[in-house]
């Protein structure tokens, strides 16, 4: 037999005998566990698994606001209690401000028309400020749509600036020069075929 060969060997006995070493081990914990009448943290029918003291952490109770880090790589979570009801996202309103650069169109989510039957809400999900601004709106009147279209670009005047890459969930209100009168409103971003 070769000395490579001896040496895979000698190897491979040694990581079967540590297996059965190790199953043995565990076979006699949960003989023992049995026989004295108690069973296992987080066996079946036991008490739950705790961490042990400086192997991890335990969940946050719910309702809490967990902030992991600290600076602009910090995050910030919110453990919801089971009954909780879903949280109420109140979206930042914006105007437009012309004179950015790159500008192009920007789907939004949802149109909403207000009691007065003039006024839109025009609800959109875009990034962070310098980066995402709002330039303007187009507004354009059809037999059976008026169509609205957002403009958005990035501040030239914030010079080179990385943003963080998130969603911003935002609003702009739009003043219709006309009354709906039963026409659709359309996302101008999305083409003609897609209602808003």
């Amino acid at each position: 037999m070769s000395k490579t060969a001896m040496i895979s060997l000698v190897l491979t006995v040694s990581v079967i005998v540590g297996a059965v070493a190790a199953t043995s081990a565990a076979g006699s914990d949960a003989v023992t566990q049995e026989s004295s009448g108690r069973s296992a943290p987080g066996a079946v029918g036991g008490e739950p698994a705790q961490p042990s003291p400086g192997t991890g952490t335990a969940a946050p109770p719910c309702g809490t606001t967990v902030t992991n880090g600290t600076g602009p790589d910090a995050s910030v979570g919110f453990t919801p209690c089971p009954d909780d009801e879903a949280p109420v996202i109140h979206p930042r309103v914006v105007e437009p401000t012309p004179g950015m650069a790159d500008v192009h169109a920007r789907p939004f989510d949802m149109a909403i028309v207000r009691d007065d039957g003039h006024t839109v809400n025009v609800d959109f999900t875009s990034g962070v400020e310098p980066c995402a601004v709002l330039d303007h709106v187009d507004v354009s009147y059809g037999a059976d749509a008026v169509t609205i279209t957002l403009f958005e670009g990035h501040d030239p005047s914030a010079g080179e600036v990385a943003c963080i890459a998130i969603g911003v969930f935002k609003r702009t209100i739009v003043t219709l020069d006309q009354p709906l009168d039963g026409r659709m409103i359309v996302d101008g971003a999305m083409g003609a075929d897609r209602p808003a």
